[in-house]
């Protein structure tokens, strides 16, 4: 499975898209909505994938969603 993370980065006040075996970012939005639909459209490409979205503050992750082949 893999995940895709959408993460808020502080320092630039921007959300951002992440793959887990990437170290650069896939996409970011001022807009999580919008990243959103951004995950999405690529987990539908690279399936099986998970979006998650990591909450700073919590050390819990939540699925978004999951797209199974």
């Amino acid at each position: 499975m893999i995940k895709l993370k959408i993460i808020y980065n502080y320092e630039n006040r921007i959300w951002e898209l992440f793959h887990q075996d990437l170290i650069d970012k896939i996409a970011c939005n001022h807009n999580i909505y919008d990243l959103i639909v951004t995950a999405h459209a690529i987990a539908k490409l690279i399936k099986p994938a998970q979006i998650i979205f990591v909450p700073q503050n919590l050390m819990k992750e939540i699925v978004i969603n999951e797209y199974m082949e």
